[in-house]
């Protein structure tokens, strides 16, 4: 039997029209409004002409004086708005392949706060009030208020789903609500001490065999090396270590000493193809070095080498060539292990994250303003001063404790970065059970002893 095709009536031309679908005897009325210059559909409920027209032509001419008086022309559920705009962001998300970033938080508040809670409501009357509720009722959910920075998240992915929906003329700007945030800004964040990083680290080698599954080992292999890289460079765990590879690391000279740069191609702050730099800590050399090691493919090769051929290969991997997805869980088990789960300052549990701050407290600790950080650890000056201000009187403990008259920072900074053999080559030789060569950690030093030796040797050479 032969389908019915779609039927079309014109009722004003280049405005209304009815439309029956080969399915249905009911006519769906299609009209037009200039006001917001796109056709809308809408169905009549009935299957008679002379209805539908007439039906058709009031809904026309409703939407043409709503549209004039600013008013939305079609009422949508919020529910079905936000879903158009968790679609959009599940696309970029996999486009851009990474865990983490602003995306991926959005898509977590809209699946689970903001379409729980609003997902009934018509997207243009979710009012001042009504979002108040909403925070009443997230805080019961959570237990607590959230803090100033979850908060800022739920408010810029619900301000995603009103900026579609005024774009498709579901609501207008002056219907959007005050999105207000009562969170309490973040304080210090939980952080090791340095004689922690050297009780991990010295306890690495043997955890690493202490494993006994295979696919264990190798992940606490990884761990070696990943956690001293972490806590020298203060690179995010994640995305930023992630996605970097051998070809992304550059050999620089300054001065006696060969320097390690890292393009970093993804992460929080960094914008898509342009990628931000770090200089790596001299300890860095030994982290490679090992990665190298236990890397089948660069066995027969030495580490410069591997950097001056630049493989596009994933440096952080295991030695089947994976990267895991079990780090976080098993460095928890490390630090319950070690009784260092908890951060003896702030209660909060410490993670990968912990060495980052671990690490830009110790620049901090050296004298470095916040000005001078904000490019090697990607955070803006505002940023460091307001969750590392607890450093600043020890930059002057001597003055405060009565020592002494105190350096100035750019004198401490000084003396304690031209200081070579500092904790983090001790804490990287601890993990990886190899060593830098004298030169490389103290070339001044090997030089002044040449001279000597050499003097000396002259001195007793025969008459």
């Amino acid at each position: 039997m032969r389908e019915k095709s779609e039927e079309t009536i014109v009722v004003r031309p280049n405005e209304i029209r009815l439309v029956r679908r080969p399915d249905s005897d009911r006519w769906q009325a299609h009209y037009k409004v200039e006001a917001i210059g796109r056709w809308l559909r809408k169905a009549t409920g009935t299957a008679d002409e002379g209805k539908a027209r007439s039906i058709a032509e009031e809904q026309w001419m409703e939407a043409r004086i709503l549209a004039r008086s600013g008013h939305p022309v079609i009422s949508k559920k919020f529910k079905a708005v936000a879903e158009i705009v968790q679609r959009d962001l599940e696309i970029k998300v996999a486009a851009d392949k990474t865990k983490r970033g602003s995306n991926n938080d959005y898509l977590a508040t809209i699946k689970g706060y903001l379409i729980p809670f609003f997902g009934n409501y018509n997207v243009d009357r979710i009012t001042t009030e009504v979002f108040n509720d909403f925070c009443e009722w997230r805080r019961q959910k959570v237990g607590k208020e959230l803090s100033q920075s979850a908060q800022s998240n739920h408010n810029a992915a619900l301000n995603l789903v009103f900026d579609h929906a005024v774009e498709k003329g579901f609501m207008t700007s002056l219907q959007r609500p005050v999105l207000k945030n009562t969170g309490e800004a973040g304080g210090r964040r939980p952080d090791f001490s340095v004689k922690e990083i050297e009780a991990i680290c010295a306890h690495l080698p043997g955890w690493v065999n202490d494993a006994r599954l295979e696919r264990s080992r190798m992940i606490r292999e990884l761990l070696a090396v990943y956690i001293p890289f972490v806590a020298a460079t203060g690179m995010r765990p994640g995305t930023e270590i992630e996605f970097l590879e051998w070809r992304h690391l550059e050999i620089h000279k300054m001065g006696d000493e060969p320097v390690l740069y890292a393009h970093i191609q993804r992460g929080k702050t960094v914008k898509k193809n342009k990628p931000m730099g770090a200089v790596l800590h001299r300890s860095c050399w030994l982290l490679l070095e090992k990665i190298r090691q236990y890397t089948p493919e660069f066995a027969d090769k030495t580490l410069n080498q591997v950097l001056e051929e630049k493989h596009a290969v994933k440096i952080f991997s295991m030695r089947d060539g994976t990267q895991p997805n079990q780090l976080s869980k098993q460095f928890k088990q490390l630090l319950v292990e070690l009784k260092m789960l908890d951060c003896p300052i702030t209660s909060e549990e410490r993670t990968l994250y912990s060495l980052r701050h671990y690490a830009i407290t110790q620049l901090v600790a050296k004298g470095l303003t916040a000005e001078q950080m904000q490019s090697q650890v990607r955070t803006s000056a505002v940023m460091i001063a307001k969750y590392y201000n607890h450093m600043q009187p020890l930059m002057n403990a001597a003055q405060f404790a009565g020592q002494g008259t105190g350096q100035t920072g750019d004198e401490i900074s000084q003396i304690i970065n031209n200081t070579p053999n500092d904790n983090m080559l001790h804490f990287a030789e601890l993990s990886t059970g190899l060593s830098l060569s004298l030169v490389l950690q103290n070339k001044p030093a090997v030089d002044e002893l040449r001279e000597a030796l050499n003097q000396a040797s002259a001195g007793a050479a025969p008459n």
